[in-house]
Formats: structure tokens, sequence, C-alpha cells
């Protein structure tokens, strides 16, 4: 068992085992998460598929663990690239096996060579399969459809779209040999009821309620809702690129339109082609973006943005290192090597912190802490003079990130870079920061009344300089 599924299950709080049962019976409030089918974890592709089930049931029992209801689907090619529909059909496969009510969706990402044959076809090959529609995500009967992007294809594009599902009109026609055999042949055409709730960039990334209004108009009729792909931007940071106000602005313009929202909650961004960087501040942005949700927005579900995004960064797997997995993930984009060891980092203390937050926005009540948990981020790489240059957006600094969960007040005392310090926290959930040092990987101890509660060594030393830009977060966690 990887190293990260083990800390994962140890550290999950125990007032989240209630999740899967309440997600199921307030079906108004879900969380998906962004799951990239570029990769695959800790598995490549196998001749028989098996061991890639057992890995991807495995990443589905660590989602829903911690409160996640489904993943949406990225498919970035379908029938030019038919890994695609592989490994569509060995994730269904899992989830069938699992009958743990967890949900899947597709995400058809239509930056590159996806057409609507191929939109129509992946929705057709898994909800119009009897072992496999169970398991499509359905919301008031009718097969929910997501995007990346999209707008550019038009009005018309969508609504043809849309109407060959409902009506089975323009019938599928392609085979995926090497898929497995249980929707290897030409798929069913029969209709499908859509709900459509695609990420479409009005207006750009940091859209005003102006801009989406424009964008939403000539698709009222078409849509039942929209995503706001909010990641490119420095949460609550008072003034732009602050997505937070666009965020606002969409579930405050669908929501008077009577359609649903679907808010993002990311952990970090450092983007695809490494020249832009926003900064979260360890935690804090994430928790922005969730006390928005949960206090002011309240949007009808939440995507986090992403599951296992290695290259952009907000990936809240708790992989150890996917680098470590030679052929399982597409790090072709990578500003290092693909087989460089140590460059990204396991984001194991993101996954667990989700759960708090999930529970919080599930139940609309604040989670009672019944242990005591601490988390930290710190990027390893000090310089921010980097080669070629990377814009840098929000409070870039060389900063210890801790997010402290207690149950009640303690003492945490931080070893770094040769110096340790001791900082008594108050009970309930809380953010703070420490200047970030060169020096071996910072140590933590828990405390209480004098009594040691936990204690641990965080993975990553931080270093001066290093052979690439490195903007990842290290990430990880101790409880009681």
């Amino acid at each position: 068992m990887p190293r990260s599924s083990q800390r994962t299950r140890r550290a999950l709080p125990h007032l989240l085992l209630f999740l899967v049962f309440f997600s199921s019976a307030h079906a108004q409030r879900l969380v998906f998460a962004h799951y990239m089918l570029a990769n695959q974890d800790t598995t490549a592709d196998t001749p028989t598929g098996e061991p890639n089930i057992a890995a991807y049931q495995r990443e589905i029992q660590q989602a829903q663990s911690i409160g996640i209801d489904g993943f949406a689907l990225n498919a970035g090619g379908w029938s030019k690239e038919p890994r695609y529909i592989r490994r569509a059909s060995e994730m269904f496969e899992a989830a069938y096996r699992l009958h743990s009510n967890f949900k899947l969706l597709f995400s058809a990402d239509m930056c590159c060579s996806n057409d609507d044959a191929d939109v129509m076809d992946m929705i057709r090959r898994f909800a119009n399969n009897p072992r496999y529609a169970p398991i499509y995500f359905q919301h008031d009967g009718r097969f929910v459809l997501t995007t990346f992007a999209g707008a550019s294809h038009g009005p018309a594009f969508w609504q043809q779209l849309r109407s060959n599902l409902e009506h089975g009109t323009a019938p599928s026609s392609l085979t995926a040999p090497n898929a497995l055999s249980t929707v290897a042949g030409i798929p069913s055409s029969k209709p499908l009821p859509i709900f459509l709730v695609p990420a479409f960039f009005w207006g750009g990334e940091l859209p005003t309620a102006a801009d989406i209004s424009a964008g939403l108009a000539p698709y009222d009729h078409i849509l039942d809702g929209a995503f706001y792909w909010g990641i490119a931007g420095s949460p609550a940071l008072g003034h732009a690129p602050d997505q937070l106000p666009s965020s606002a602005a969409y579930a405050a313009t669908l929501h008077a339109a009577h359609k649903l929202y679907m808010a993002p909650i990311s952990f970090q961004f450092w983007g695809a082609n490494a020249n832009r960087y926003y900064e979260y501040s360890g935690y804090q942005g994430m928790r922005s973006l969730w006390m928005q949700a949960i206090q002011t927005t309240h949007p009808d579900w939440v995507e986090i943005i992403t599951w296992n995004d290695f290259i952009e960064g907000t990936y809240v797997s708790p992989i150890d290192d996917p680098a470590l997995h030679p052929g399982a993930n597409d790090l072709a984009a990578s500003i290092a090597p693909a087989n460089t060891p140590h460059f990204f980092h396991s984001h194991r203390g993101a996954t667990d912190l989700l759960a708090y937050f999930i529970a919080w926005y599930k139940t609309g009540h604040q989670p009672t802490l019944h242990n005591d948990t601490v988390y930290w981020a710190y990027r390893t790489v000090l310089s921010t003079e980097h080669n070629p240059p990377i814009k840098l957006y929000g409070p870039v600094t060389d900063t210890l990130y801790l997010t402290a969960n207690l149950a009640a007040p303690a003492d945490l005392t931080v070893t770094l870079g040769g110096t340790t310090m001791t900082l008594t926290l108050p009970a309930g959930s809380n953010d703070l920061q420490l200047p970030l040092t060169a020096g071996p990987a910072p140590q933590f101890t828990l405390t209480r009344n004098h009594t040691v509660l936990t204690q641990s060594t965080a993975d990553d030393p931080i270093t001066a300089t290093a052979p690439y830009p490195n903007l990842y977060n290290s990430t990880g966690l101790m409880h009681d």
C-alpha cells in the first residue's frame, strides 16, 4: 500500500463517517472532484485492466472517505485518443464493483480534439449501458454533463448536441475495441434526458456580473446551470486577481435565472506552462473559497479543481509523488523532467483538511472538533527569481503556512532552519504563518498541559535555490 494511502486513512477525522449517508439524503449539496483521465495515480495501463480497476477503487475510496460524492471525468480526447475510453471504462467498472453509491459524470474537455460526436458517444456509452447507467450521476432524473470550456462552439452547437442526446438522433457509430468488453461495442443511442452544467469562461477567468449575464443570455434556454472554473486567482486578495467576486457574481446571476450554480474549490494553482503562479497562502485560499460557498453564495454543488492535475498543482489526491510512478501520469508539460523526484509533493494535508470543510458545507454547521490536527504547507525553494520568468500574483513570500484544528488550546513547537519556537494556539480552526528559512524539513510537536499529543516531521527540506523553479506546496499533517 502506498505511504500516502496509509497516512490518509489514519488521518481521516472520525466526525466524517456519516458523510456518505448524509450526501445521498441531501442531494442539493454535493461535492465532486475533477478527475483527469490522463493521469492514473500509481498504476500505468495494463493488458487486463484489473490492476487499473483496483487502483481506481482505491482512489474512489480515498475521495469518498472525505465526503466527495463523485468524480467529474475530464476526457481531453475520445475517438482520436481511445485511451480515454478505456480508462473511463475501468473507472466505471471500479465504481460498479464497489457498490458504494459513488457517482461518475463526464466533463467534456473542449480545449482540443473533441467534437459533438465525441461528447455524445462518451455519454451514451455509459449512461445507456445497463451495467453503468446507475453509476452515471443524474439530477432530477437527467444525466449530468459538464465541460471545460466550449463556449466558442456557440449556442447552436450545444442546442443541437442536447437535442440529439434527448431524441436519439445522430446515432453513435464508434466502437472501442481497447476498452473493457462491457462498453466496447457501438453504444445505444436511446434518448437520454440531459442536465447541462458547462464551464464556459464567460468574460474570461475573472468575469463580472455583466459578463456572466451577457454570456448566459443566448444560452438561457439551453443550459440548466453553469460551473465557474475559478482557480486562476488569489482568493480573498481584495483586488484583482481575486476570484471571489466572480464566484459571487456567478451565484447571483444563475440563481436569479433559476439555474444551478456549481462553485470551484482549489488548493493552489501554478499554470501548466509554468509562467504564472497564484498565491493561495497555504490553506487560507482554500478556506476563503469554502467560506464564501458556505456563508454567502450557497452553491447547489461544488467541484474541487482538481483531484489529480499534477502539472497545475491543483491536485488534492494524497499521492506521495506522481513522478515516482513512471507511465501512470502525464507529466510531459512539467518544467522539470517528468522523472524528477521530489519536484512534485504530497498534498495529503489538503486531502485531509477538505473533510472538515465538506462536512461544514453539507450540513450547514461548523463541525465540532473532537481531535487535534495540525496541517502544514510550504514551498521547498526560497528563491522567487525564476528562469524562465514566472508571473507571481498575490503575497508570495518565504512562509511556512500552518492550519491548526484543535479541540482545546494547545502549544505547538516548531523547529525550522535551526530555530525552535513555541506558539500557544487557541481552540478551533485557525491559520497562521511563520518565516521559512533554508534547512532540514520542519519538525512539529503539539503539547497540552506539558503532555505530548503528537509530533511529526515534514517530508521535504527547504533550499535557497534549485535547478528548476518549484512552486508546488509540500504538505502534511499530524493528529492526536
